[in-house]
């Protein structure tokens, strides 16, 4: 049976409990602001979140910033899938930023589903398509392509730069761009795997590219 995770913007959405998915079947990361984390936490929260046990955590943001959330969900989306390519994912958020992402991953075969509340995530998992009883259904196996970046890498660039008001406008700034987007998130890239995934975002036509100008399409 395939992971149900489900990953809660707690800046965006605050529920009182998580009772919903004390079945054993999910497996929760409830992402706490920076700011929120000096602040308090409901004790239903906190009961509902040690009764889950061994399946559910807090991931604390080190630092504030915009969409510094949204980010650390992006690149933790990309670990997971590339983990368990089968696993679902439940985002519980209001913020349709995450769109765009998911439906990258829906075109890649991946599922991702967005929700507003808890209470929608049993309803949601159940109502995923079940594999044919007569079939033992194997996930692809996930071999890394020498030609193209990891997941974790495409993933949350795609939503950095949707997120961006002022987007670079040149190849060279968005070089820049994205070798800083990663040297403040998880270390500092080689040129060549920047370049990789500039190739990889005019492969999928989320860039495009004339001369030296760049445009975008991720919306």
């Amino acid at each position: 049976m395939a992971t149900n995770y489900v990953l809660v913007d707690f800046e965006n959405v605050q529920p009182d409990s998580l009772a919903a998915l004390a079945n054993g079947l999910f497996r929760v990361k409830v992402f706490v602001g920076a700011t929120q984390a000096k602040g308090r936490i409901s004790f239903e929260l906190s009961h509902s979140m040690q009764m889950l046990g061994a399946s559910a955590e807090y991931v604390k943001i080190a630092r504030t910033g915009k969409n510094a959330v949204d980010m650390h969900i992006a690149y933790y989306i990309g670990r997971l899938l590339e983990k368990e390519p089968a696993a679902m994912i439940h985002i519980v958020s209001k913020d349709t930023d995450f769109d765009p992402l998911i439906e990258y991953l829906d075109a890649k075969g991946s599922s991702c589903k967005r929700v507003k509340t808890i209470a929608e995530v049993p309803k949601q998992a159940s109502s995923r398509p079940a594999a044919p009883a007569s079939k033992v259904v194997k996930p692809t196996p996930h071999v890394p392509s020498p030609r193209r970046p990891h997941a974790e890498k495409l993933a949350p660039i795609i939503k950095h730069l949707h997120s961006l008001s002022g987007k670079p406008a040149t190849s060279k700034k968005l070089t820049q761009t994205i070798a800083s987007y990663f040297k403040q998130h998880g270390g500092t890239l080689p040129d060549k795997t920047v370049a990789l995934i500039i190739d990889e975002l005019i492969r999928l036509k989320y860039v495009s590219q004339e001369g030296t100008k760049v445009s975008y399409h991720l919306s």
